[in-house]
């Protein structure tokens, strides 16, 4: 007996891109990331919470910029599936992760540093590090790592 079988394939889309004033691709710290986050992302800029990540490959250069998921005012959905399969399509080795918070505080909640580190803990499973998350406020952002929020 003969059954029919779908195939499928996977597919990355690029969308818009353009030129930006940088002075290279390689984040070494996190204001580089922050520059990229709101220059280009305009993270700043948005009236509701937009949770981003920005992909590197094995030398942390950057190889381009996703918007995961875009929230409320006040909060936001963000689930390991949803941002591991734009990580895995993309053959990233590292990502930084940032979302805003439109209120313009950049103080983080506790949902976010436990958002974070579960993201944290799937990129080790999946093997792709999780460097980073800033949140970003008014003129202003806060790193989870530099400023020792996180496990």
């Amino acid at each position: 007996m003969a059954v029919n079988i779908q195939r499928y394939s996977l597919k990355l889309v690029k969308e818009s891109g353009g030129r930006y004033k940088l002075e290279d691709k390689v984040i070494r710290q996190p204001d580089d990331a922050y520059k990229i986050f709101t220059e280009i992302m305009e993270l700043n800029r948005k009236t509701e919470e937009v949770f981003a990540m920005i992909t590197l490959d094995s030398k942390c250069k950057l190889i381009g910029t996703f918007e995961v998921s875009t929230g409320t005012i006040n909060s936001g959905i963000v689930t390991p599936r949803e941002v591991f399969k734009r990580a895995i399509v993309h053959n990233s080795a590292s990502l930084i992760l940032a979302h805003n918070h439109p209120s313009g505080d950049p103080e983080p909640s506790r949902e976010d540093i436990d958002i974070t580190n579960k993201l944290m803990e799937t990129g080790k499973i999946v093997g792709i590090n999780v460097l980073d998350h800033l949140v970003i406020g008014d003129g202003r952002y806060l790193s989870l790592k530099a400023d020792d929020y996180l496990d």
